[in-house]
């Protein structure tokens, strides 16, 4: 019985070749879109689930009251694992600051990500070497290399175990390589190109609890109560930073209002509790919108479907009449659903290989297809099974439920305007969709616009920064750098810092004024900051060596004069970790990490507090002499700067900080590709069911002209209910639209507010796909001489 569904099911496929590719294009097309989204969701979502530990794996963070740090002291590790029976191991992490170039016999390599850790972090994150165990035990440091960096600087070397590498310079310092990294079973937070293994990572560095530098992860014990925990760490943490030496240290932990947070490792790709959850937004985002384009190309396959019902009445009657049951006949057109279904899945299958490296290259990832992956297999399968039954049940249970007699009679399958009505209801579902997905399009595009036009407080333009290994912290020290580049054509101004805009978050530290302790981020600065930047002094004076300014002052933000409730600013004393510092200004406040967070309180001072470093060197240049400048610095660089070398690594300021808004700029093409496709498909199904009703009546289109209807009377009465359609949709999908719009921007600390350009835009466009779809073929029947639709 099967085999002859199937010859059927082909039989049909052949015969009414126009609407199964209707049928097919929008169902492949959807179901393409869907395994893209499904590729990125299972990607984002795997960090890390490879490891067996997952569940027991937190990083210490604390919850400051302008929002977390994920740093913390060295000594923390050490006292909560001595205190707490319910940790099993702790790890701390500490990451470079600046690229460091490596030379080997195969030229030189950058690595961007160098990592030093405790030798537990390898148990802890289940990073192991590939050729031999980790003596943890030996006393000796061990290096490792990523098999990414290990190809590159050895690739002709079948094992890199004690091979050396020259560090900073063709004749600098010498490392000895202890082997490769083991590839991760898939993806992991903790990434690097090179990895340093020790006892102690803190030896020899600042240990004091004001020294927060470090990234401490915990391994518990199963069953371990989080919360409580949490507490106790806290507790801890006090206990032992009560017994710093500083004074200044022991009043801001005994004002501070800073807790201890544990964050479980899975949450840190996509929702940190210190940063930003964009990337988790997105994946939810993508999901919801890959599943409605699903349902939409599935509703659209059971309309051009059931289009095609009422020429197959008089099969199925006679098929009753002869003993098929309707059991049978629900599975024939079940049978032919799946088989299209499938179809459209091959279709899709080719569309996914095709357009893999452009969804690459648009969402910055690596995305890899395979059919032998059980997952993606798994997950195909089931997509199948349920579009199946999306798209087909319907329409098997229209056909089966036909009456015999009354088909056999030329009877119509069933009423032609209840047909209607339902055709029409999936229409506007779609549209729907279609139209709330165009206007989300839209408000992001103003709300990305919006981002790109707010003045953030600073100018990014024609700065470049220099990833420089030279550490500055003292003015003295930079004085000749600066001199020499400063004296070179082009150059306006120049300065170091610790951080710039876009770039690594700020080091938070307590200041305490009034017996109040204040949390602000800290960034050390050198002369000329304000000035190369381009950032407004809103009162006093900044750091310039024409002023007289030492080692003692600083200046501080709008924000965090407020925060401090300071009325009059300048002169006031604050106590901070490294001593007190006298505020000579207030800067207006930066815009520094984007616009999904607000702007925290901020001081910028001369001396660097413990664990921050002046290492990135910043140049504001004149237009036209950027190109030669870049030439003659990279020329001259090791005679400007000899801490740096050989090594001229740098960027542009306003590239980096654009990348800020790279995740909505992606969301806004990924949206741009859906909406297209959703109207599409919505017109697919317009154009399909306006086809039948022209045709149910071409009879009375033919009877008008005879009795002197011209074409106006015909085409507006006959499109008024498509019209009317479409309007329902946009009043449905307006308010719809507006509350997931409104949402979306909640999670701007800054965004614009929902205009109603969008909602006319998209008004608009549907109206006009209306125009072209119906009224082009009613305009197009109207013209058909009535004596041959009369005649038939």
């Amino acid at each position: 019985m099967h085999k002859l569904d199937i010859k059927i099911a082909a039989r049909t496929f052949l015969k009414e070749k126009w609407y199964n590719f209707l049928n097919i294009t929008g169902l492949s097309l959807g179901l393409a879109a869907f395994i893209f989204v499904t590729l990125y969701v299972d990607q984002e979502t795997s960090y890390d689930q490879w490891n067996d530990q997952i569940g027991r794996i937190f990083l210490v963070e604390r919850e400051l009251p302008n929002g977390p740090s994920p740093y913390t002291p060295g000594k923390l590790a050490a006292a909560i694992k001595n205190q707490c029976p319910e940790i099993e191991e702790t790890g701390r992490i500490n990451t470079a600051l600046f690229q460091i170039p490596f030379y080997t016999a195969s030229g030189k390599y950058l690595i961007k990500k160098w990592v030093g850790a405790d030798y537990s972090i390898a148990k802890i994150l289940g990073i192991k070497p590939k050729d031999f165990n980790l003596n943890t035990t030996s006393g000796t440091p061990t290096t490792l290399l990523s098999k990414r960096t290990a190809d590159v600087l050895f690739p002709d070397d079948r094992t890199v175990h004690n091979k050396t590498v020259t560090m900073l310079s063709k004749s600098g310092i010498s490392l000895m390589i202890s082997g490769v990294a083991q590839e991760p079973l898939g993806n992991t937070n903790l990434s690097f190109d090179c990895i340093g293994f020790s006892d102690d990572i803190t030896q020899g560095k600042d240990q004091s609890f004001t020294s927060q530098i470090y990234q401490t992860y915990v391994l518990v014990r199963p069953n371990t109560d989080i919360r409580l925990l949490a507490q106790k760490i806290d507790k801890v943490y006090r206990e032992a930073a009560s017994a710093d030496t500083s004074q200044v240290a022991k009043e801001a932990l005994r004002l501070s209002k800073a807790t201890i947070y544990l964050d479980p490792l899975a949450n840190l790709h996509l929702k940190p509790h210190y940063g930003s959850a964009v990337n988790d937004q997105m994946i939810k985002g993508l999901a919801l919108l890959a599943i409605t384009i699903l349902i939409i190309s599935g509703v659209n396959f059971t309309n051009l479907y059931i289009a095609q019902a009422a020429r197959r009445a008089k099969e199925v009657g006679v098929k009753k009449v002869n003993g098929i049951s309707r059991r049978q006949i629900i599975g024939q057109f079940l049978i032919e659903i799946f088989i299209q279904c499938c179809f459209a899945l091959l279709i899709s299958l080719g569309i996914v290989q095709l357009g893999l490296p452009y969804v690459n290259q648009l969402l910055a990832s690596n995305l890899l297809f395979s059919g032998l992956n059980l997952t993606i297999l798994g997950q195909l399968t089931l997509t199948l099974l349920v579009l199946t039954a999306i798209a087909g049940i319907y329409p098997a249970l229209l056909m089966a439920g036909v009456s015999p007699a009354a088909v056999l009679r030329g009877s119509p399958l069933t009423n032609v305007g209840s047909l209607t009505r339902i055709r029409s209801s999936l229409i506007l579902f779609q549209f729907t969709f279609a139209i709330g997905f165009a206007i989300l399009l839209m408000v992001i595009h103003e709300q990305i616009s919006f981002m790109r036009s707010e003045n953030p407080g600073f100018t990014a333009k024609q700065v470049v920064y220099i990833d420089n290994m030279g550490i500055y912290n003292q003015p003295s020290q930079f004085e000749t750098v600066s001199n020499q580049i400063r004296a070179l054509p082009g150059v306006k101004n120049v300065t170091v810092a610790s951080n710039v805009p876009g770039g690594i978050l700020p080091a938070t530290y307590e200041y305490i004024l009034d017996h109040k302790a204040y949390a602000m981020q800290t960034v050390a600065v050198g002369y000329h900051y304000f000035e190369t930047l381009t950032i407004a002094l809103k009162e006093g004076q900044s750091f310039a060596s024409s002023f007289a300014v030492d080692s003692a002052s600083a200046v501080i933000n709008e924000t965090a004069a407020k925060a401090m409730g300071l009325k009059n600013p300048i002169g006031t004393t604050l106590k901070g970790a490294a001593g007190n510092y006298r505020i000579i200004g207030v800067a207006a406040d930066v815009n520094e990490q984007g616009f999904e967070s607000g702007i925290q309180p901020m001081i910028y001072v001369m001396s660097a507090a413990p664990g921050v470093t002046k290492t990135q060197i910043m140049i504001q240049t004149d237009s036209k002499a950027m190109v030669p400048l870049l030439a003659t610095l990279q020329h001259q660089w090791r005679s400007i700067n000899k801490l740096d070398g050989d090594n001229f690594n740098y960027h542009f300021l306003d590239e980096l900080y654009g990348h800020l808004f790279r995740k909505q700029e992606q969301l806004q093409a990924v949206l741009s590709g859906f909406s297209t496709l959703a109207i599409f498909i919505a017109s697919l199904g317009l154009f399909a069911l306006a086809a039948q009703s022209i045709r149910y009546r071409m009879k009375e289109i033919a009877i008008r002209k005879v009795f002197g209807a011209k074409g106006q009377q015909l085409v507006l009465p006959l499109s008024k209910p498509f019209f009317y359609m479409v309007l329902l949709a946009n009043g449905v999908a307006w308010p719809l639209s507006w509350l997931v719009a409104d949402t979306w921007l909640e999670s701007f600390a800054y965004h614009i507010e929902v205009s109603v350009f969008p909602f006319v835009i998209a008004l608009a466009i549907s109206l006009v796909i209306v125009s072209v779809t119906v009224c082009g073929q009613l305009i197009g029947a109207v013209g058909v001489n009535p004596v041959v639709k009369l005649k038939m």
